[in-house]
């Protein structure tokens, strides 16, 4: 049972949403996952779908003691904070990506990168957490990748979410950031591809990088991983 010192995180991607209600020393008390039917976007279809699931889980509605929502998209920008101008995120972002009219652009500082992300968030997923948890925060994935970093302590760091159309990809060395991309992949196998792109690019050993997964992976999948990195943990 939630108590109002609980913390509630959700994931959300195409594919489906899965959830985790944490006490105060981070203990997962409570979790829970649905699968979506086949949609190809964050539009109507999907926002009747997610409203009809959402109701399955009476603890997502319960008060809590704040509500993180972590939100597969690929449309964000990290830019250095010494340039990020307060009113300007639309006019930043759609200059890399375009800018749904439903979409709600925000913002999020993250000092020890010197950083600011800015990013969309589809309002058929805001509007639909707003009726059950109407103080939660909304994030791109790659934002709790990047947080997850920062927790680690190797020296070589390197974090992905696999979901339904694109692989979220960051890496870093120490505290210095060397990357945060979305790759187009529609299948697993591209996936990796691209993973061990970036493996290159930033030129680390896999075999002495643990990778971390921002969400779950299948068995098959844990498995092709293990072979080539030093380890695979999800978050």
């Amino acid at each position: 049972m939630a108590n109002i010192a609980d913390r509630l995180t959700i994931q959300i991607d195409l594919s489906g949403f899965s959830f985790k209600i944490t006490d105060q020393t981070g203990g997962t008390l409570f979790s829970g996952e649905k699968s979506f039917p086949s949609v190809s976007s964050y539009g109507l279809d999907f926002e009747a779908i997610l409203k009809k699931e959402l109701s399955s889980f009476s603890a997502l509605g319960k008060k809590n003691n704040g509500t993180d929502v972590y939100v597969a998209t690929p449309k964000f920008t990290l830019i250095p904070t010494h340039l990020y101008i307060k009113g300007e995120e639309n006019k930043i972002l759609s200059q890399v990506h375009k800018i749904g009219e439903l979409d709600e652009v925000m913002s999020v500082e993250i000092p020890q990168y010197q950083a600011t992300l800015i990013y969309a968030i589809p309002n058929s997923i805001t509007s639909r957490i707003f009726k059950i948890q109407k103080r939660a925060k909304y994030y791109p994935s790659v934002y709790g990748m990047l947080q997850r970093m920062l927790d680690n302590t190797d020296n070589n760091k390197i974090c992905v979410c696999f979901s339904k159309e694109d692989v979220h990809i960051t890496a870093a060395e120490g505290n210095r950031l060397l990357l945060a991309n979305s790759y187009p992949a529609k299948d697993f196998v591209t996936a990796q591809y691209y993973l061990f792109l970036v493996i290159k690019e930033v030129m680390f050993n896999p075999e002495f990088t643990t990778l971390q997964v921002m969400g779950p992976l299948t068995k098959s999948q844990t498995k092709d991983l293990s072979k080539y990195f030093k380890g695979a943990c999800t978050f």
